[in-house]
């Protein structure tokens, strides 16, 4: 027996934590002025409230947007903890944005971004991080134990249901790799010199599935995680001399990928010899984060209308926040003695902050005043679209190959700006992004430890108006990987 659904203090956690939000908001009401286009009188709300007037994507700048996210994910810790299952607390975070927006934030429109975000992002980032710290406290290592204080609202909680016996009932998942990396990247192409970096990076997949890769046969459906990854990495290094006009630190560039399977029809076959497959056929959901380096004034220290556009012609570097909002995964592994090869795909409906490649050209031809808001003053603009996907890996006597390539392709929104009635030009820009990925790596002898080459190539594609820009960046790695 599981332990049971704890609403009641799951909704006490997401209300304290909602109060704290709203009184920090109001605590800091003079960073967020900029944003305040409603009073609190009976027209204004029954404008916001009952009509589609307030329905709008806001201007705030990237990095204030994108943190959405990780509102997201305490939103749907806060009910998951407490034994929801991963739906309930889907709609935990969605119920958590939705009174943010409409009650916390009554100056401001309701942001239709906002909500996306916090809500896919909520289940997207919180369920991989819910998965990791489960199985990290239930471990008897120290260390990995230790890691489950990674999530504190687990850990509490788990503190208050210690009395229950049915909280140490867990199923071990299936299968797991976890994959601490650092090492050297080499990174030309793009329009500027070649560039040498070292990076740090952490590669985390959980089959939650208990079956999968033991002798049986297995037909079932799955209707709770199936499968959850969480991916991290940041080249790390200085600016260069002459880049000045760029934001100082360590963090040269930062990816984020996640990816989760809530339902699916598993199949699979495995013969006593560990011969056989493995077949899961789902539904998903991933996130992808990418920043580069941001120039000075691609920041929340911006404020649009109070501060004026960037000089042109910009420089700003590509950026991107993709929530992929729901589509088909296929997940097979095919075991043999001594081999086995995993092959991944997927295709997803995506919205998107996406940072305008054709830009930067576009700004050196054209005046930026009266375009997309978040466009003018900070580079990106919002987008819906699609990716698909295909990765394979394969594991023989200590050899590791991945490859991987993606493509994906994301089209403006218009007629939704927060300033819409201000525009000047609210003109369709389109953005594409095809990347290719191949690693081959060899375990050490008796130790955790793979020595790993990899080559990593990404192509970039804008077009606004007339303008259209493209660009290849080609990376080299070589690191070494700790595998626990």
């Amino acid at each position: 027996m599981g332990m049971p659904k704890n609403w009641g203090r799951a909704m006490l956690e997401l209300g304290g934590f909602l109060a704290y939000s709203t009184v920090r908001y109001w605590f800091e009401y003079h960073t967020w002025v900029e944003d305040w286009q409603y009073e609190l009188t009976w027209k204004d709300q029954c404008r916001r409230f009952l009509t589609t007037e307030a329905i709008r994507f806001d201007s705030n700048a990237y990095v204030v947007n994108w943190t959405h996210v990780a509102g997201g994910a305490l939103y749907y810790e806060l009910a998951r903890t407490n034994h929801l299952t991963w739906a309930e607390s889907l709609l935990a975070a969605f119920g958590g944005s939705l009174f943010y927006e409409y009650v916390s934030e009554w100056r401001e429109v309701i942001s239709v971004n906002d909500m996306i975000l916090t809500t896919s992002g909520g289940y997207t980032v919180g369920e991989p991080w819910f998965q990791l710290s489960d199985y990290f406290q239930r471990q008897r290592s120290p260390v990995l134990k230790f890691l489950g204080f990674l999530n504190p609202f687990l850990k509490f909680n788990k503190w208050l249901d210690r009395k229950n016996p049915a909280s140490k009932n867990y199923d071990n998942p299936g299968w797991h790799d976890f994959v601490l990396s650092a090492g050297w990247r080499r990174s030309s192409g793009s329009g500027r010199d070649a560039m040498d970096t070292g990076f740090v990076e952490l590669e985390t997949q959980i089959i939650r599935t208990p079956e999968y890769g033991r002798p049986g046969t297995v037909r079932k459906t799955l209707r709770d995680t199936s499968l959850s990854e969480l991916a991290l990495d940041v080249a790390l290094g200085q600016r260069r001399p002459g880049e000045e006009y760029l934001r100082t630190g360590l963090d040269e560039e930062v990816n984020f990928f996640t990816r989760v399977v809530g339902l699916a029809m598993f199949r699979q076959k495995i013969d006593e010899l560990g011969r056989g497959y493995a077949l899961s056929i789902g539904l998903g959901s991933a996130l992808t984060y990418v920043r580069k380096r941001p120039t000075l004034y691609d920041s929340r220290n911006i404020l649009v209308r109070l501060d004026p556009p960037p000089a042109t012609p910009t420089d700003f570097r590509d950026k991107m926040t993709v929530a992929h909002l729901i589509g088909p995964v296929l997940d097979w592994t095919r075991f043999s003695r001594g081999l086995k090869i995993r092959a991944v795909a997927d295709a997803y409906l995506d919205f998107a902050m996406m940072n305008a490649y054709a830009f930067n050209a576009y700004s050196a031809v054209y005046p930026i005043d009266g375009l997309k808001t978040t466009l003018s003053y900070y580079g990106y603009h919002y987008a819906f679209g699609a990716s698909v996907s295909g990765r394979v890996d394969l594991d023989w006597r200590g050899f590791w190959l991945r490859g991987l390539v993606s493509g994906h392709v994301w089209d403006s929104v218009e007629g939704l700006d927060r300033f819409q009635a201000d525009l000047l030009d609210d003109g369709n820009v389109v953005d594409t992004r095809v990347r290719y990925l191949l690693k081959a790596g060899w375990r050490l002898p008796r130790v955790p430890l793979r020595v790993y080459f990899a080559l990593e190539g990404i192509h970039r594609w804008g077009k606004m108006r007339d303008i259209e820009a493209g660009g290849q960046e080609t990376r080299l790695f070589a690191g070494l990987s700790y595998l626990f």
